[in-house]
């Protein structure tokens, strides 16, 4: 500073960002890996980075170890904090033999706690170890209670604050695997080709009535003694393009078309 300058106020902001220090909390963690999801290390740790201004010190993890739960929650906690100091405490395969074993932990260090300010936070929502919690707050022991939010009601009814952490995904479920989706190739199907309209054959005094018969006779089928189904006959004349009247006029008025029975067995002779 020039020996010119005039002295900054104590109330400058210059001069406070200079000397103000930036104040962290020390947190020292207490994990109940029987209770709590290793799943919750992440979510715990950005919390403590991004609303409490806070740094883990130190972890104590306490479990039976059954599926090698305290390993898991080791090696969540030293990829967030590779140099993190962390105690693990094997407990027997019994009831509450983890949160034995944290209890102990956390009785022997609370003193320490309390002569270095350190923040306190428990990972468990068992009874117990909630209880445990509030005797440290009582003694004077910053304290809270954190675990993940699931659809169990919350262990007690507890006065100290505590953190829910994100809903966890269920234990052992495996990650969902991209799935390909393998289109079946299309099927093509062919329609019948249209048959042509016919347009319809309007008979006139000059159509040659053989011609007709001809081609009646090409698409009916010839009974046994002789003629061809009136039925039949309608048929063919219907696709040859006549409608109802025309074909009446037509079997009714050309030449060499005789009848034959009737009803059923009407046939004609051509």
């Amino acid at each position: 500073m020039p020996l010119d300058a005039p002295p900054r106020s104590v109330t400058d902001p210059l001069a406070t960002h200079e000397t103000a220090a930036v104040s962290v909390t020390s947190v020292a963690l207490y994990v109940d890996a029987d209770n709590q999801s290793a799943q919750c290390a992440e979510p715990l740790l950005a919390l403590f980075r991004t609303e409490f201004n806070a740094r883990l010190i130190s972890a104590t993890i306490a479990g039976n170890n059954l599926g090698q739960k305290i390993d898991d929650w080791r090696r969540a906690l030293l990829a967030e904090i590779p140099d993190l100091a962390i105690q693990a405490l094997p407990a027997p395969h019994r009831k509450n033999g983890a949160d034995i074993a944290l209890l102990m932990a956390l009785g022997a260090a609370l003193d320490k706690h309390l002569h270095e300010q350190v923040l306190v936070v428990v990972v468990s929502r068992d009874d117990l170890l909630i209880g445990a919690a509030e005797q440290a707050k009582a003694r004077g022991c910053k304290t809270l209670v954190a675990y993940a939010d699931s659809d169990l009601q919350t262990a007690r009814n507890t006065q100290l604050t505590t953190l829910l952490l994100p809903a966890l995904k269920p234990a052992n479920a495996p990650l969902p695997k991209p799935v390909s989706v393998v289109q079946p190739p299309p099927v093509v199907i062919q329609a019948p080709k249209p048959e042509p309209p016919v347009q319809p054959m309007q008979q006139t005094a000059g159509q040659d009535a053989k011609a007709v018969l001809a081609q009646v006779r090409d698409l009916c089928h010839q009974q046994s003694g002789g003629g061809y189904p009136a039925s039949a006959v309608g048929a063919a004349l219907s696709k040859l393009g006549y409608d109802k009247a025309a074909r009446a006029r037509f079997l009714t008025s050309t030449p060499g078309l005789k009848k034959k029975g009737s009803g059923a067995t009407l046939c004609y002779l051509f």
